[in-house]
C-alpha cells in the first residue's frame, strides 16, 4: 500500500518544503494563524475540500504548518475538510449516490468541519 503513495508523499512533502522555505513563519501567522479567525479557516476548509491528498500525508503537513505559524482551528478545519469533503470525488458521488444526496453530504460535511475546529480549539487551548 505505501509504495503505491510514495510518489504522491514524495511530491507533496518536496512542496510543503519548498513552500516552508519560500514563506516565512510570519507570512504563514498571517494568512492561516489563529488570529485569522474564521477568515483563515475558511481558507484552510476550501483548500481541504478541494484537495485529494491521503490524510496520512496532511498529517506531517499539518505539524509542520503548526511548528510555522499556522492556527489550530485552521488546521483543524483544514483536516476535518480534507477527509470528509470532496469537491473533487462529488461528480462520483453524484454517479452513485444521486445528486441530492452527494451535494447534500458535502455541504453538511464542510458544515460540520467547522464545528469540529471550533471544538478542538475551545478543548485543546
Amino acid at each position: 500500500m505505501f509504495t503505491g503513495i510514495l510518489p504522491q508523499f514524495v511530491a507533496i512533502l518536496l512542496f510543503v518544503g519548498l513552500a516552508l522555505a519560500v514563506l516565512s513563519p510570519e507570512t504563514i501567522r498571517r494568512m492561516i494563524g489563529e488570529e485569522t479567525g474564521f477568515t483563515g479557516m475558511l481558507l484552510t476548509s476550501l483548500i481541504g475540500a478541494i484537495t485529494l491528498i491521503p490524510v496520512m500525508i496532511a498529517f506531517p503537513i499539518v505539524a509542520e504548518l503548526l511548528k510555522n505559524g499556522a492556527g489550530l482551528t485552521q488546521m483543524a478545519v483544514f483536516v476535518s475538510a480534507l477527509t470528509t469533503v470532496g469537491i473533487i470525488t462529488i461528480p462520483v458521488e453524484v454517479k452513485y449516490l444521486g445528486r441530492k444526496t452527494a451535494i447534500l453530504r458535502n455541504v453538511l460535511a464542510f458544515l460540520f468541519s467547522f464545528t469540529i475546529a471550533y471544538l478542538m480549539g475551545v478543548f485543546l487551548k
